[in-house]
């Protein structure tokens, strides 16, 4: 089974939805409550990965699959991108390098001399008379943009530079001095290198900064301590295209081959800021002038990757990475540049037409979550998509689920609850701090007497009465909402001929309090009976609730502390009961 570059881990997934709310392209789908990768619109961009709490979305692990190049006696190159110069700053490159061939690496080159490639290459196409009169001119270099661009923005195709990565075209090179046996490794900081090692047969594999450190710490190998030889990269450095990792790099490094003056230069970074840009009604044909737009999927770029150290602040990313930039060349040396090879090839996609849909389908698809109206449209987020109708476009292409909406699972829990306390055989009402009843059951109006359940019939759950003027055992309530540690109270209660036992529970501490009454003078089989047909009701349904209850965090307590009150009144009348038995 292909396994991509990123994946769920389903037993640690949490359903809190913040990956969908993270992800630019909602290439999210919730199957049975996980959220899981739809890996045919997926960028890879890694934002999921970053900001899930639970650590659910994991990167695939290639190491293994380097370790059996090496065994096999291939000779394995490591391709290393530029970023690991702020991502273990203060290392000398020799030490860095010598560890490297620890791990069996036969060579270590730079990325970088692809970047170079492609700098040469681009700086020469944009200092010639654009063909058509082409205004605008995409950069290729990030995977996950030209995956984006491809996926979301067709309408800009036309523009990508025809170029290979950095990356691709590093890789070629090496083959091309090294003979087609070698293999091509690279380590960086990104993740949908992956995708694009998946895809390219002169890539063989992608690892990121995370996994080269666990794999020095598996072979107990600590790069500071290894001794510097006189290896270095091979088969030299590159020059300016280490600028590549920052936003504005890769422009700087096109100034360092061409002048190209007639051609305006923009950078932006940020997979979001990209999309707004490119969604934001932007006509090529109105720019006063050609543009050529670099664009990275990372803010700030590369060095702000996925997979690189968060113990190390952005602006700090930053200038490690200039401060090893400035030491390169301006240039490549002619002979350098000359057996440079940048193919005209960027990522496939697989095609996932976009779907359209109609109003009325969006319509019917809110009703199923009981938004009826533009006013129940409430935009709250809590899907993770942006708005009530993108989510209810996802619900038609079974990405998502009704459980998904917190006003559908609130309204939901509500129902579910008001059905167990109708259900319920014991009398249960609800007051505030006030005294004034928020919900009671007919149950509880039987047991006041044929005037309360007359009254009941007259004003539905007896909501906003006062308590005081229904029973004369109200002070019971008031001591509950005056008390500071307990939260429960058990009282037994001689009312119009029966004794009553009266639970107290403290819902919301000085707002709320539910009361559950029984009636201890019925008969004890018929009293059982009543228990155990409770008790089938509530087991029906309480899982369903509770889970509500979890999804829906604190707006859910109110529920949540009903059922369990329910629940604890007629376990504790069973625990009593098995007591007197064993007695």
């Amino acid at each position: 089974m292909i396994q991509y570059p990123i994946y769920t881990e389903r037993s640690e997934c949490q359903d809190c939805f913040k990956c969908i709310s993270r992800c630019p392209v909602k290439s999210i789908q919730v199957k049975d409550g996980h959220a899981e990768i739809i890996p045919k619109i997926c960028i890879y961009c890694g934002n999921c990965v970053i900001s899930c709490p639970a650590r659910a979305k994991r990167v695939r692990n290639d190491v293994d699959q380097v370790k059996k190049l090496i065994s096999r006696g291939v000779k394995v190159y490591a391709s290393i991108a530029p970023a690991y110069a702020s991502e273990f700053h203060g290392l000398p490159q020799a030490k860095f390098i010598g560890a490297l061939k620890k791990l069996g690496f036969f060579g270590v080159s730079e990325t970088a001399l692809g970047a170079d490639f492609v700098s040469a290459d681009i700086a020469a196409d944009l200092e010639k008379e654009p063909e058509n009169n082409q205004r605008l001119f995409l950069s290729s270099a990030c995977p996950s943009v030209v995956m984006y661009v491809k996926q979301n923005a067709p309408a800009f195709v036309p523009y990508l530079n025809d170029r290979a990565s950095p990356l691709l075209s590093h890789a070629v090179y090496l083959r091309k001095l090294y003979g087609d046996k070698i293999a091509v490794v690279f380590i960086g900081p990104c993740i949908a290198k992956k995708r694009e090692a998946d895809q390219m047969r002169e890539i063989n594999a992608a690892l990121t900064f995370d996994e080269l450190r666990n794999w020095f710490a598996q072979e107990g190998i600590s790069p500071e301590d290894i001794e510097a030889g006189e290896d270095g990269f091979v088969p030299c450095r590159a020059a300016k295209g280490v600028y590549y990792p920052v936003d504005g790099g890769m422009t700087h490094s096109l100034e360092n081959y061409k002048s190209f003056s007639g051609v305006s230069r923009m950078s932006v970074s940020g997979i979001n800021a990209i999309a707004k840009l490119l969604k934001n009604d932007f006509s090529p044909g109105d720019l006063p002038a050609p543009l050529f737009l670099e664009l990275l999927a990372c803010p700030g770029g590369c060095v702000n990757g996925p997979c690189t150290t968060r113990d190390t602040s952005e602006i700090m990313r930053r200038a490690y990475l200039l401060q090893y930039a400035a030491t390169a060349e301006k240039q490549l040396d002619d002979k350098t540049l000359q057996d440079g090879f940048v193919p005209k090839a960027t990522l496939t996609l697989i095609k996932s037409p976009h779907v359209e849909h109609s109003v009325s389908e969006l319509r019917t698809a809110l009703r199923t979550i009981g938004k009826y109206g533009d006013d129940d449209e409430l935009n709250c987020g809590r899907c993770g998509y942006d708005n009530c109708r993108t989510f209810a476009a996802a619900l038609l292409e079974k990405r998502a689920e009704k459980t998904m909406c917190a006003t559908y699972m609130r309204n939901m829990a509500q129902r579910k609850a008001n059905a167990l306390i109708k259900a319920s055989p014991s009398g249960i009402l609800i007051v505030d701090k006030d005294l004034h009843i928020l919900e009671a059951n007919r149950n509880f109006a039987h047991l006041m007497g044929k005037e309360i359940e007359e009254l009941y019939e007259l004003v539905p759950e007896l909501i906003e009465l006062n308590l005081t003027k229904i029973i004369d055992f109200s002070d019971y309530f008031v001591d509950a909402f005056s008390a500071e540690t307990a939260s429960s109270f058990d009282y037994d209660i001689r009312y119009d001929k029966k004794v009553l036992h009266l639970n107290i529970y403290v819902i919301e501490k000085g707002e709320v309090v539910a009361g559950v009454i029984d009636d201890i003078t019925v008969p004890q089989i018929r009293r059982d009976k009543t228990v155990n047909k409770a008790r089938k009701i509530i087991e029906k349904n309480v899982q369903a609730v509770q889970k509500i209850a979890f999804l829906l965090g604190e707006n859910a307590a109110e529920t949540e502390a009903i059922l369990n009150t329910i629940i604890e009144s007629h376990s504790q009348g069973e625990t009593e009961k098995r007591g007197a038995k064993n007695k």
